[in-house]
C-alpha cells in the first residue's frame, strides 16, 4: 500500500493512542486538522493522522458509500502503526473521518468495544452508525450544523446501546465550527477548547 499523508507523534508514555480522521473535503495539513492534532499531542497521547488515500489523489469524494477504501486505510494504518500496543484507542473524527471510525466500530465484537472511544467533531446525521457501539461517545456540534444542531444528534443516538454518551454544542457555528454567512473560521478555536476539556 502506497502511504498516505501521515503524521505520527509518538510519546513512549502514553497508553492512549489518538487517532485523528479528516474530514470529507480537508486534510491533515488544513488548520484546523491541524489544530486538532497538536490538541491530542498537548494532552500527552500518541497520536496517528493520515489523509485518506482520495485525497492525496486530490479526488473530489470518498470511496463510495461502504467506505471500503478508507476502512482498509484506516486498518492498514493502525496495523502499521502499532494500535494493538495501547491499552487505549482514542477517535477524534472529523464528519467523514467519523463515519468511517463508526463502520470499523460496529465491526468490532463487544468485547473489544471498551477499549475504543469516539470524539465526533461534526456529525453527519444518516451516515454515522453508532448505534451499537457500547463504548464512549462524545459529539462536539455547531448549532447551525447543515445536518442540525445537538438535539437533532441526540435524537439521532437515542437507541444507541452506550450509556456513556457526552454532547456539546458550539453556539452559532457550522459543520465546520465557521460562521455559516462569511465561512470565516469564527468558532474553531472553541470547538478545540472543548476537545481539549476531554483529555484524559
Amino acid at each position: 500500500m502506497k502511504l498516505p499523508k501521515t503524521q505520527f507523534i509518538f510519546n513512549i508514555k502514553s497508553k492512549i493512542l489518538d487517532i485523528v480522521l479528516q474530514g470529507g473535503s480537508y486534510g491533515i495539513e488544513s488548520p484546523f486538522m491541524q489544530k486538532v492534532i497538536k490538541t491530542c499531542q498537548k494532552s500527552g497521547h500518541s497520536v496517528l493522522a493520515f489523509n485518506f488515500p482520495y485525497f492525496d489523489r486530490e479526488e473530489d469524494h470518498s470511496s463510495g458509500p461502504e467506505l471500503a477504501e478508507e476502512l482498509d486505510t484506516l486498518e492498514k494504518m493502525m496495523e502499521r502503526y502499532q494500535a494493538v500496543e495501547y491499552k487505549h484507542i482514542r477517535f477524534v473524527a472529523k464528519s467523514l473521518g467519523a463515519i468511517v471510525a463508526s463502520y470499523f466500530l460496529r465491526n468490532l465484537p463487544a468485547t473489544k468495544h471498551q477499549r475504543y472511544s469516539i470524539i465526533v467533531l461534526g456529525y453527519a446525521l444518516g451516515n454515522i452508525d453508532l448505534k451499537g457501539f457500547l463504548g464512549e461517545i462524545t459529539v462536539i456540534q455547531g448549532e447551525n450544523d447543515k445536518f442540525g444542531g445537538i438535539n437533532k444528534v441526540k435524537k439521532d443516538l437515542k437507541d444507541a446501546i452506550s450509556k456513556d454518551i457526552h454532547y456539546f454544542e458550539i453556539p452559532f457555528a457550522d459543520h465546520s465550527f465557521r460562521d455559516p454567512k462569511t465561512k470565516e473560521p469564527l468558532f474553531e478555536d472553541e470547538a478545540i477548547t472543548k476537545l481539549q476539556s476531554l483529555s484524559k
